[in-house]
């Protein structure tokens, strides 16, 4: 899949933002959490009919297991402890066996819903798509943190054997489409691994039941595989559906309504049937393809997994608009179902009346949460308009943009909305800022023949645009600088830009190819900071002149959007997995704070007035609140066999209110002695100073961890590390 199919599937999704960072030791922390009504979404992904003659499907961030009668009739089990569910499959024992791909666990339970369990795999698996086996046993594909793939195989007992893919996948991509696995009809086992683009190459392969693996090179990524009735494989790609024969010959046939997605399956009808992002599709075992019109399908949003249903028609998962589908073999939608579709709060800015507001892309609102953390919500005009990023405009109204919509609008503290249209064209909307000038300003991308722009719009709502010099920019993140301009990343070809709102003149600075430029916003030091989406991952700094200042490494993927400047002067940003908001100071230090909600999915963060930050959880549904907190810890010299006594580590606080009664400290000397607490001391709004008693029993250097843990929003924070010489 090519980086910018991979981002339209993902901001579909959620705007999904993911950042995996590398630090060197990862505490227990937590945050303060409000619901958002409806709260989390159900998001159903794959599914599968089951031994009971019903479908069977998995709720990635519902955090259930679904079964659906042909009737219509759904009933939901909750797996404890499970955090994205995406593999199902009927297995040989009678029960409905599934993957968590961020627990790295494989699971079952039987039909009535009862006799759960789960098995752990290795650390840093994450299963994916399972089926199963000729042998009687359950395979799947399992992505590794390091970049590698393993094919593994479940005993109806539990009992674990992984064989190696042979080739790397690259960095692990927790929402690229799912590697998946079927039985072929040459009695071996058939997988994919879309994650393999770019390094391996797409591929396809081959694993006898004795683990011996053959890999086919294919010409785009495979994603969903089956076998078909002719006795080949058929796999839907990112741009086409394609015959495999079971000696690796592929033949493609294109698509042209939609892109592919993850669902394929073999229809009543003996045809191969399988979803694109916004409708669905059939091909014949000649090759005779059928696109059905997206209009059938305009009440599904991301089309997702597909199986043959024992009443003779075609039932397929719409994960954005958590709905199931019924289609009968001549194309026509029978019924849709309905799952809980959440609140999916995606950006948050701090509104007019101190309190933060929110867009809510699933059920089209947007939310209000006060300071002490009371939530409502207000509904948006256009239904399913999709709301997006969301600023506060000098006027003291809310302007956010409508993705699904095409339209930019604005809300008054109280509710009121006005819409504006962009007119002629399909355009991609996603951040929003308020420009010095007193306008708001936003980027549109190309998803068709337009042009890449950023556009204006005044408080009365005259939209002006203006072209970006460089073809292929996509432009999808924006913030105001400290100069006076806009600045903004360019996706597509590496660059940060800038338009002076006086003249529309636009000035773009290379920061290098194949970056992936993400979030941006303008730093305490006066800089313009950027999220850098590659295998390494980094942020960066550029100054106002247009210098790179330097980029620090961290270790994050698929687009984070989340990135502020905190109330303590550091710059804060999101990790939609593994559930938490990162801390990186202006000199590059990087330390993290995990969220208290399972499976949290952090998409944005903001400053309220309180000084505290506010992140909205769009796989939660929930809107986490913690401190702006970030500790140094202190290089001290005590004499082994004498008391020391003395400061460890110093805390600065962002919260003006904060005061040292809300904290505890704890301090691990380094030395394999027990953790013991410190005394918290400092002024209101800090700076906090931890001190502590300890005698060393014998000389050398120890390593200091200290961390501060606020009572009041439930958060530990870690200090940079200190150091003990002892003499």
């Amino acid at each position: 899949m090519n980086p910018l199919s991979a981002l339209f599937i993902r901001s579909a999704i959620f705007k999904f933002v993911l950042m995996l960072l590398l630090v060197s030791t990862v505490p227990t922390f937590g945050s303060t959490d409000f619901l958002a009504f409806p709260g989390r979404q159900a998001e159903p992904n794959l599914v599968v009919v089951g031994p009971d003659h019903n479908l069977w499907f998995t709720e990635a961030t519902g955090e259930k297991i679904g079964r659906i009668t042909t009737a219509g009739v759904i009933t939901e089990f909750k797996i404890a402890g499970a955090q994205y569910l995406v593999g199902i499959a009927s297995g040989p024992d009678g029960n409905i066996w599934f993957t968590d791909q961020f627990t790295g666990k494989v699971g079952h339970l039987n039909t009535s819903g009862g006799q759960i369990a789960q098995f752990s795999l290795p650390v840093g698996s994450h299963p994916q798509g399972i089926t199963a086996g000729p042998d009687g046993n359950l395979w799947f594909v399992d992505q590794k943190k390091t970049g590698s793939f393993t094919i593994g195989k479940i005993t109806p007992a539990g009992a674990i054997t992984e064989y190696s893919g042979t080739v790397s996948a690259g960095v692990f991509q927790p929402y690229a489409q799912l590697g998946q696995i079927t039985t072929g009809a040459d009695g071996k086992l058939w997988f994919t691994n879309p994650q393999a683009v770019g390094t391996a190459g797409p591929f396809v392969g081959q694993i006898t039941t004795a683990g011996l693996v053959t890999i086919h090179p294919t010409l785009d990524a495979p994603q969903g595989i089956v076998s078909g009735p002719d006795g080949n494989l058929w796999t839907i790609e990112a741009a086409h559906v394609a015959k495999i024969t079971t000696s690796g010959v592929e033949t493609e046939y294109p698509l042209t309504v939609a892109s592919g997605s993850s669902g394929i399956t073999v229809g009543p009808d003996g045809n191969i049937w399988f979803t694109e992002i916004s409708d669905l599709a059939s091909i014949t075992t000649g090759g005779v393809l059928t696109e059905y019109p997206p209009a059938t399908f305009f009440t599904f949003s991301v089309l997702q997994g597909i199986a043959s249903g024992p009443d003779g028609n075609l039932w397929f998962m719409a994960s954005l608009t958590s709905n199931i589908g019924q289609v009968s073999t001549a194309g026509n939608l029978n019924n849709t179902f309905a799952l809980d579709n959440g609140s999916i709060p995606v950006w948050n800015t701090r509104g007019p009346d101190g309190a933060v507001w929110f867009s809510e892309f699933g059920p089209g609102k947007i939310g209000r949460i006060s300071p002490t953390g009371a939530v409502e919500s207000f509904p948006i005009t256009t239904p399913g308009s999709g709301p997006g990023g969301i600023v506060t405009g000098s006027d003291g109204n809310l302007w956010f943009v409508e993705e699904n919509a095409n339209q930019v609008a604005k809300m008054t503290p109280s509710g009121t909305v006005t819409e504006y249209p962009l007119g002629f064209g399909f355009r991609g909307l996603w951040g929003m800022a308020e420009g010095s000038d007193g306008n708001v300003w936003f980027p549109e991308y190309a998803k068709n023949q337009h042009a890449n722009r950023i556009a204006r719009i005044t408080p009365s709502g005259v939209i002006t645009e203006y072209p970006i010099p460089t073809a292929g920019a996509t432009p999808l993140f924006i913030t105001a600088g400290p100069d006076g301009n806009l600045w903004f990343t360019e996706l597509g070809v590496g660059q940060v830009a800038k338009i002076d709102p006086s003249t529309g003149n636009i000035t773009e600075y290379s920061i290098g190819a194949n970056k992936g430029l993400g979030a941006i916003t303008a730093g305490s030091d006066g800089n313009i900071w950027f999220l850098e989406n590659t295998s390494t991952g980094a942020i960066g700094a550029i100054s106002t002149s247009g210098t790179l200042i330097a980029e620090y490494p961290v270790s994050f993927s698929n687009f984070p959007e989340g990135l502020v400047a905190g109330s303590d002067g550091a710059l804060w940003l999101d990790q939609y997995y593994p559930n938490g908001v990162a801390r990186v100071t202006t000199k590059g230090v990087v330390s993290q704070v995990a969220l208290t909600v399972t499976n949290a999915g952090g998409n944005d963060l903001a400053v309220g007035s309180d000084g505290k930050l506010w992140v909205v959880d769009a796989a939660a549904g929930e809107v986490s609140r913690l401190s702006a907190i970030g500790g140094t810890g202190n290089l001290i010299k005590p004499t082994h066999d004498k008391a020391f006594n003395g400061a460890v580590a110093k805390f600065v606080d962002g919260t003006p209110a904060a005061k040292q009664g809300d904290f505890t400290a704890s301090i691990n000397w380094g030395d394999g002695s027990k953790p013991s607490a410190g005394t918290v001391t400092g002024a209101n709004g800090g700076p906090f100073t931890v001190k502590g008693t300890h005698t060393y029993a014998k000389a050398g250097t120890f390593k200091l961890a200290v961390s501060l843990h606020d009572k009041v929003d439930n958060s530990t924070y870690p200090a940079s590390g200190g150091k003990a010489t002892v003499k």
